[in-house]
């Protein structure tokens, strides 16, 4: 297992040594910092060592993105401060489905089938979970399930009151539902045309306050560790967000958030690191109608 880390560490640091170059093509990134200056991956890690929790931010599907999450946790496995990696990318009912994994106990396909994984599993996030998988640390099934947010978005928080205790514990026990800026953000967004509701914006919040008590939790279980948390860069905008939520419940972390930026915006505000990358495919040509979404009404 040691041999199979080395070699997979040193296979994905050898393409991200000096790399610091604008984006050419969707496989390719730039890091700027908090000032804006270009950093190649391997200074970044060295500056971020000190960091208890990294945040990056991520363009679902981005091919450039995903590279750099992967050669990010690669550089930071190779630093001697014990790693756990958190994903939104899997919820909290399905951590033992992934522990299994990682124990060798289940192959992929069952990974991917019993633990709900997302539909670009093995193109987006195969790379990280077979990294944390080889170098033995921990991955956190941080989210909550989506069944129970759609719930939340159609009922609003109080649906939580009726789950028995151990499907509770999946979403966290106090849900941000104040009027803050992250909740103008959210109200001031549309989906197919249409403002969010309240109950949305619990649904959304729901997202982010599992995700921030899954890293406190964590952290508090485990002194002197760090996490990546991979997760849409919506949730870490400005700031706000999981990253906000996080920073309530635990106050005085050394957090560093990092946030992929397309060619036609402004660099993410400081104190945010800046992931700049080549704009995707346009989804739809002007007049092109919008795909249709037929979700079934969920079992409440």
């Amino acid at each position: 297992m040691r041999l199979l880390t080395i070699l997979l560490l040193s296979l994905v640091l050898a393409g991200c040594q000096a790399r610091a170059t604008p984006p050419s093509t969707l496989f390719d990134y730039e890091l700027r910092d908090a000032g804006g200056r270009p950093v190649p991956l391997n200074q970044a890690a060295g500056r971020l060592a000190e960091a208890d929790v990294i945040m990056v931010g991520e363009l679902h599907g981005h091919a450039g993105v995903h590279r750099f999450q992967a050669e990010l946790l690669a550089a930071l496995l190779a630093q001697p401060r014990p790693l756990a990696l958190a994903m939104e990318q899997f919820s909290r009912n399905h951590q033992a489905v992934l522990d299994a994994y990682l124990a060798g106990k289940l192959g992929e396909d069952a990974l991917i089938e019993q633990a709900d994984a997302w539909p670009g599993y093995r193109s987006d996030y195969r790379p990280l979970v077979e990294l944390a998988r080889a170098a033995g640390i921990d991955v956190l099934a941080a989210n909550a399930p989506r069944a129970i947010v759609r719930c939340i978005g159609r009922e609003g928080p109080a649906y939580l009151s009726r789950l028995p205790a151990s499907h509770r514990a999946w979403v966290a026990e106090r849900l941000t539902l104040d009027d803050d800026a992250y909740k103008a953000r959210f109200m001031a967004s549309r989906f197919h045309g249409e403002a969010p509701t309240e109950n949305q914006f619990a649904a959304q919040t729901s997202w982010d306050d599992t995700m921030a008590e899954s890293i406190q939790h964590y952290l508090e279980r485990h002194p002197g560790y760090r996490v990546m948390l991979t997760v849409g860069r919506f949730h870490i905008g400005d700031g706000l967000g999981t990253a906000q939520r996080l920073a309530r419940r635990h106050p005085g972390l050394n957090m560093v958030l990092i946030y992929p930026v397309l060619p036609d915006e402004a660099a993410a505000p400081a104190p945010l690191w800046s992931l700049r990358v080549q704009a995707l495919p346009a989804p739809r040509l002007p007049g092109e109608p919008l795909p249709a979404i037929t979700l079934s009404d969920p079992d409440c």
